[in-house]
């Protein structure tokens, strides 16, 4: 789950990322664009334009067209996000800067796999509604995440909790994102996937990779961190 998730076409025709077993999606974002580094293209990166997605246990980004790259949506899983941090400068769009691990073999926190960064520019409108219900949620599951022994976790965003947390969401008049009640999620329940998330074997074991590149020995961010 990292490189072209499962997508479905609802009934108005748009993609959206097939739901796993308990996953609730909160909002859509249009008017975005992600670039992401250390992928299999051609130039080891992907940059396109498209809408964003936050669940319950994920944020996906799927772009409005294919290219050659063959990437057409990308998953972040919210446990596997990490130096994550808002970005609004004076002069250009808000923007959401990280490093996520690939959820495949090898990969994670434990993996010889290294992150991927990644960056996603709000390119209409403001991140008043966006922003608050991803920090809540990303945070609450990396909380659990760092907590975690083995795979004895519990679900740190149950959809009792995003049911409270989106009826009590602020809506920010300059945000064009779409908010989903959990009883009228946009894809239908027939087009869930049957089993839940597969993350890499070392899911919940302490981080060991090291970036052997010049400087990257920095001071972290933590999630809620501004920068201008």
């Amino acid at each position: 789950m990292s490189a072209n998730p499962a997508l479905v076409q609802i009934s108005n025709g748009e993609l959206w990322p097939a739901p796993f077993p308990s996953e609730v999606f909160v909002l859509r974002r249009e008017g975005v664009q992600c670039e992401l580094h250390g992928v299999q293209t051609k130039i080891k990166g992907w940059q396109a334009r498209g809408a964003l997605y936050l669940s319950n246990i994920r944020l996906v980004f799927v772009a409005s067209k294919t290219d050659e790259s063959g990437l057409v949506a990308f998953d972040f899983p919210l446990v596997y996000i990490r130096n994550d941090s808002l970005n609004q400068p004076i002069f250009g769009c808000n923007n959401l800067a990280g490093q996520v691990w690939p959820a495949v073999e090898g990969g994670g926190p434990a993996g010889s796999l290294p992150p991927h960064d990644f960056r996603v520019y709000f390119k209409e409108g403001g991140i008043g509604t966006f922003y608050p219900l991803y920090y809540t949620l990303a945070d609450r599951a990396k909380q659990a995440f760092a907590a975690a022994e083995g795979r004895n976790r519990a679900d740190p965003n149950p959809p009792t909790f995003v049911a409270g947390l989106v009826s009590h969401a602020f809506v920010d008049p300059a945000d064009p994102s779409t908010i989903y009640l959990a009883e009228r999620q946009p894809v239908g329940e027939e087009q869930r996937l049957p089993e839940a998330p597969r993350y890499a074997a070392n899911y919940g074991e302490d981080e060991v990779y090291e970036s052997m590149e010049p400087g990257a020995a920095g001071a972290r961010q933590g999630p809620g961190q501004l920068r201008t």
